[in-house]
C-alpha cells in the first residue's frame, strides 16, 4: 500500500533525530480526488487544500490508471492510485475537465455508482457533475455546475434540475458545486457537516480564504435523525433509533451535524439542550476532541466549571513549565473524567518544540502526559522513546519503541531506532 499522499502536511523540526507523525483524534474520512488527465487544477487542488486543513481527513489522488496525468496544460502529476486499487474512500471528489475520459470508462462509472449505493458521499466540482449524472446520481434532484456547461451536463441527466448562480447544492450524499473556486466552498460545506462549522471556519482561515459564505449554497437535504433530536431531544432519539445506534452512529449522523445543532441551540441561549446534544454525540463518537472543545465553550456559557483548554496546556508547556502541565492534567483528569482535554497532535508538537530547544527533561514530561492520555496510540510511545534517546536513556528508549511496535508492527521508525540503540 502506498503511504505517500498527494497532499501532506510536513513538519520540519531541526535537530530532532526523527519525528513521529501525530495521530488524529476521532474518525478519519478518506477523500479520493478522482482526477483524469485534463482536469482543472483548482477544481481538485482547492478542495484538497480545504480537506487537509481540517482535522479528520486523509486525502489521496486517484485516476483512471497510475500513469501520470496532465492538468491545466502545464502540470504533470502522478496519482497515488488508480480507482481500481485505491483504499476504499468515504468521499469521492470529481473535478471538471477531462470528464469525458471517466464517462467513457464503464468500470469507472460503475465504481462511482457503487460507492454511492454503498453509503459513500460524492462531491462534484464544475463539469464533474456530468460524471455523477452519468452514474444516475442526479435523477430527480437539484444540482449545479459550471455556468457555461449546463447544456453539457443535461445530456447525461434525464430528470435533474440545474440551478444557476448557486455555489453548491447539497442533496445529502451527492453534493454538486459550480465551477473552479466553488469547489472550495463545497468542500468547506462538507467539512462543516462532517466535523462542524467551527472546524470549517478554521480551515478557511488557515487557507486565508475569506470568500466563503456558507449560506450561498442550497441545502436541499435535512438529516432525519438530527431533526428528531432537535424536536424531541437526544434521549428520545436514542430510544427511537436504538438499533441503528448500536450498529453505529455513522449511519445516522455526522459529528458536525450535531455540533452545528448544538451551536444553534447555544446561540439561542438553550445551553442545557446544547450540552445534552454534545454529550450524546460524544458518547457515540468516542475520541472526537472537537466535541469537547465545543462542550467546554457551552459549559462556560452555562456558568458551569470547565477544564483547562488545550491553549492552557500549550502556554504552560511553551514556557518550560512541564511539571505544571503534568499537575494541571492530573487535576483536570480527576475533575472531568472521560473528557478529551487536548488533541494528541498538540501535545506531541509541544514535546518536539521543547526537544528542539534542548529542554529534553521537559519534553519527556510532556510526552509522558500524552502517553497517559492516549495509551492506545503507538505514536505517543514512539515520541516518548525519542525523548529518552535524546537523554541517552537507552533502556527506556528501547522499552517504549518496543511498546510502539507492539501497537503498530508497521512502525519502521521504531525498528530502525532500536537497531541504532543496539549498534551504539
Amino acid at each position: 500500500m502506498k503511504k505517500v499522499f498527494f497532499f501532506a502536511t510536513c513538519y520540519l523540526l531541526a535537530g530532532a533525530q526523527t519525528f513521529a507523525q501525530p495521530q488524529q483524534n476521532g474518525r478519519v474520512y478518506k477523500v479520493a480526488l478522482f482526477v483524469p488527465s485534463g482536469a482543472e487544477l483548482l477544481d481538485f487542488a482547492g478542495p484538497g487544500e480545504a480537506f487537509t486543513q481540517a482535522p479528520g481527513f486523509e486525502v489521496y489522488l486517484v485516476s483512471l490508471s497510475e500513469e501520470p496525468i496532465r492538468s491545466q496544460g502545464f502540470m504533470n502529476i502522478t496519482p497515488n492510485y488508480s480507482y481500481k486499487n485505491c483504499p476504499r474512500p468515504d468521499i469521492i471528489l470529481i473535478p471538471g475537465g477531462g470528464t469525458g475520459r471517466i464517462i467513457n470508462d464503464p468500470d469507472a462509472i460503475r465504481w462511482v455508482k457503487q460507492h454511492y449505493e454503498n453509503g459513500g458521499t460524492v462531491l462534484t466540482v464544475c463539469t464533474g457533475a456530468s460524471v455523477a449524472a452519468k452514474a444516475g446520481l442526479l435523477e430527480g434532484k437539484k444540482a449545479t455546475t459550471y455556468h457555461r456547461s449546463f447544456d453539457y451536463v443535461r445530456k447525461f441527466c434525464q430528470d435533474c434540475e440545474l440551478l444557476e448562480e448557486t455555489r453548491y447544492v447539497d442533496n445529502g450524499r451527492i453534493i454538486t458545486t459550480a465551477g473552479i473556486s466553488a469547489g472550495i466552498d463545497g468542500a468547506l460545506h462538507l467539512i462543516s457537516r462532517i466535523k462542524g462549522q467551527d472546524v470549517a471556519e478554521a480551515a478557511a482561515r488557515n487557507m486565508e480564504y475569506d470568500k466563503w459564505a456558507p449560506n450561498e449554497g442550497l441545502m436541499n437535504y435535512e438529516n432525519e435523525f438530527v431533526r428528531y433530536v432537535k424536536q424531541h431531544g437526544p434521549d428520545k432519539a436514542g430510544q427511537k433509533y436504538r438499533d441503528d445506534l448500536v450498529a453505529g452512529a455513522g449511519s445516522l449522523f455526522f459529528v458536525g451535524e450535531m455540533k452545528n445543532l448544538a451551536a444553534e441551540m447555544s446561540a439561542a441561549g438553550e445551553y442545557e439542550k446544547a450540552i445534552q446534544v454534545l454529550e450524546f454525540c460524544a458518547g457515540h463518537y468516542p475520541g472526537e476532541a472537537i466535541i469537547y472543545n465545543q462542550l467546554r465553550v457551552v459549559y462556560a456559557q452555562a456558568g458551569k466549571p470547565v477544564p483547562p483548554s488545550p491553549e492552557d496546556f500549550m502556554e504552560a508547556a511553551l514556557q518550560g513549565k512541564a511539571e505544571e502541565v503534568s499537575a494541571l492534567y492530573e487535576k483536570a483528569k480527576e475533575a472531568f473524567p472521560g473528557w478529551i482535554l487536548f488533541e494528541e497532535s498538540r501535545m506531541n508538537w509541544l514535546g518536539y518544540q521543547l526537544l528542539n530547544k534542548g529542554e529534553v527533561e521537559n519534553a519527556i514530561r510532556i510526552f509522558k502526559v500524552n502517553v497517559d492520555a492516549y495509551p492506545q496510540s503507538w505514536n505517543v510511545y514512539d515520541s516518548l522513546a525519542e525523548g529518552y534517546m535524546n537523554n541517552e536513556q537507552w533502556d527506556k528508549a528501547r522499552k517504549y519503541y518496543q511498546k510502539s511496535l507492539e501497537l503498530n508492527p508497521d512502525n519502521d521508525n521504531a525498528r530502525k531506532m532500536m537497531a541504532k540503540i543496539e549498534e551504539r
